[in-house]
């Protein structure tokens, strides 16, 4: 009855195999996670995601309801171009986050909804082309072949109404990502630039064909932007949050493909794991704070984690260059020497002791602190998460902390859903009403109350033990999930599953006992 796949299978010690055949390895296994590595699995769970956010902004906005709910009844296929266009992304977490704290008053998603259906003359989402792609002109592919992505011009609208109202929130959100409200529109990219993006892309996917690939597949929009700040021209970045699946790039990152190639791994990696996330929480405290000695100040965890992604990328990348063919460095030319990161912080340890310089160095760290967490900081997803990635860097990097085994007991739950009891006598009941959008081949079921702002993803298990609280009882329920799980009821695994669900569904809201 498990939800997802093994974290990770055991591997062959890594001195014991060829670098070529290790890096192989690695990139298979960034990719063989189905919460973290699996992109087709992400982008299921996000699509229901965003399926069930519709229907719960429609409960929430009565004059948006039908825009919202036609939306939400769309086929993936349409869905998909309006979930990762980044106007569309960024209202849609902007209603989701006010509606969690109870400040919605009008959607800002349904009004680009609304105009995006009458632009497309039906009463549903038609296109395959999202909304913000068709005011580009002109109309650039990223890296054709390759996946969807297109390179962001200065917006065109073809009217003033919904068309004009999308392209100046489109440039605001550009600017705000920048952190420069007097930001001038993004960089036209010359030939050559456009060329070595897909240089790059497609050198990415020939060294990684797993997780290079996959990174390139969270990108919706690359825009070209020139910006100093204080701590030296814009290299590359991310969206995140403010400008959602879109990479950043100075076009000078674009003179050579192994420079694009890194840069596209870089901040593609984080827009997957920001897709990832979504679906699944790794800590249980989000203000938790590590020390890091290249910088000043303290990071939380879970930025612990996002860099940790990221450096694992980028080792099994290096790695990857390394080892390169002929024909891949007669088409793209040798890889550069691998440089050091930045500077650490000056006053800070690593820079008066020389330390942490180097990806491997702060790859190895960033493992420590994660290793040194106690148990119950980290969720069943973080503590999976975490031996993923550690056993990927171990391919890559003999010198890196060994993952550690963790029992079921040492994770289950701490907080408030685990000091839950339950009579042995009371009536089990689901709440309703609900919303709900099952995912049966990922195991899956994600479930809002009406009443709730508040999604929660069950697994196989708990989706089980959900489904049997149909108003029986403690002891029949036990009875009932040993048959389905294919246990022997009354036994001691049998009422550990059942027990740790339950605790969570009730936690949750989504069961209530009588009595």
């Amino acid at each position: 009855m498990s939800s997802s796949a093994p974290a990770a299978a055991p591997v062959t010690p890594a001195s014991a195999e060829p670098v070529a055949d290790r890096v192989a390895q690695a990139d298979t296994l960034l990719c063989a996670d189905r919460q973290f590595g699996d992109s087709p699995a992400i982008g299921e769970r996000n699509l229901a995601r965003f399926r069930l956010g519709l229907t719960m902004l429609a409960r929430h906005d009565g004059e948006a309801a039908d825009v919202l709910r036609e939306t939400a009844a769309a086929p993936d296929e349409r869905l998909r171009p309006l979930l990762y266009d980044p106007v569309l992304r960024n209202c849609f977490e902007v209603d989701l986050a006010q509606l969690d704290s109870g400040r919605l008053e009008r959607s800002s998603l349904a009004a680009h909804l609304s105009g995006h259906m009458a632009a497309s003359g039906s009463g549903a989402p038609s296109s395959s082309t999202g909304p913000c792609e068709a005011l580009m002109r002109p109309h650039r592919p990223a890296w054709p072949g390759l996946g969807d992505a297109w390179v962001l011009a200065e917006p065109a609208p073809e009217d003033g109404g919904a068309e004009k109202m999308l392209a100046e929130r489109l440039v605001q959100l550009y600017r705000d990502a920048l952190g420069d409200n007097r930001a001038t529109g993004p960089v036209a990219p010359t030939d050559e630039v456009l060329a070595g993006l897909r240089d790059g892309a497609e050198l990415l996917a020939t060294l990684l064909p797993s997780a290079g690939a996959g990174v390139l597949g969270h990108v919706t929009m690359v825009g070209f932007t020139s910006r100093e700040s204080e701590e030296g021209p814009l290299q590359s970045m991310s969206g995140g949050d403010p400008l959602p699946s879109t990479v950043l790039l100075a076009p000078e990152r674009c003179t050579s493909a192994w420079l694009a190639a890194e840069s596209l791994l870089h901040e593609g990696a984080h827009l997957k794991l920001f897709d990832a996330l979504r679906t699944g929480s790794v800590v249980r405290n989000a203000t938790e704070q590590v020390p890091i000695p290249w910088r000043i100040g303290s990071w939380t965890v879970i930025r612990v984690f996002v860099a940790l992604h990221f450096y694992v990328h980028l080792l099994v990348f290096r790695a990857a260059a390394d080892t390169a063919g002929e024909a891949v460095r007669e088409r793209f030319g040798a890889p550069p020497p691998a440089e050091d990161l930045d500077e650490p912080s000056p006053g800070t340890p690593a820079a008066l002791n020389g330390e942490y310089r180097t990806s491997a160095e702060r790859a190895r760290y960033l493992a420590e602190c994660v290793l040194s967490l106690p148990d119950e900081a980290l969720t069943e997803h973080g503590h999976r998460f975490a031996r993923w990635l550690l056993t990927a860097l171990r391919l890559v990097d003999e010198d890196a902390p060994q993952p550690r085994d963790r029992t079921a007991a040492t994770t289950r739950p701490s907080g408030p859903e685990r000091s839950q009891e339950l009579s042995p006598a009371g009536a089990l009941r689901r709440v309703t009403p609900v919303d709900a959008c099952a995912l049966p081949g990922l195991g899956q079921l994600v479930v809002s109350p009406a009443r709730s702002a508040r999604m929660h993803w069950l697994n196989a298990r708990s989706w089980t033990v959900y489904s049997l609280c149909d108003g029986r009882d403690l002891g029949s329920l036990h009875t009932a999930y040993a048959r389905a799980a294919g246990l022997t009821p009354g036994s001691e695994e049998a009422g550990r599953q059942v027990g740790d669900s339950l605790r969570l569904l009730v936690a949750s809201g989504l069961v209530t006992q009588d009595g």
